[in-house]
């Protein structure tokens, strides 16, 4: 875990209103299909150096509310649907890293959010402003939490 400064940037992508209730149950999960929607969508310029993105914004609440998860990147090379932008709140996060084969490695970067944001030794209070996954590559993700 790492306390990172960053400064506002935009992604563009496909988005999904979801909640982590229904993630956790593989039945209801919309993610994973949101996924190959996305895959199937979206062509990421990645030649020119870009990289994948998933931005989680407009919290209902916390961790059990809905959210609006955008999944793209800061570059597009093209695009089969209309693609929705966000802005990256500029500001203090907590950087999470986790590698492995996806999405285990994302799960594992999450859990260890939740259990450190969860746990009494915990010096921040999460913003519920913008969090993002960032992926260095195919197996490589770091998770960024906003902080207040």
């Amino acid at each position: 875990m790492e306390k990172v400064q960053i400064e506002t940037f935009t992604v563009y992508g496909l988005t999904l209103r979801t909640a982590n209730s229904l993630e956790m149950n593989p039945e209801t999960a919309n993610i994973p299909k949101h996924v190959q929607l996305v895959d199937s969508n979206i062509e990421i310029d990645y030649p020119s150096g870009a990289r994948a993105y998933s931005v989680y914004t407009n919290y209902e609440s916390d961790v059990n509310g809905f959210y609006d998860l955008l999944m793209g990147s800061t570059e597009i090379a093209s695009a089969k649907r209309k693609l929705k932008s966000i802005d990256v709140v500029a500001g203090e996060y907590l950087k999470f890293d986790a590698e492995g084969e996806f999405p285990d490695a994302i799960i594992r970067a999450w859990q260890t959010a939740w259990a450190y944001f969860s746990s009494q030794d915990c010096k921040h209070s999460r913003a519920y402003t913008t969090d993002f996954e960032y992926y260095q590559s195919t197996n490589q993700v770091s998770v960024f939490i906003a902080l207040k």
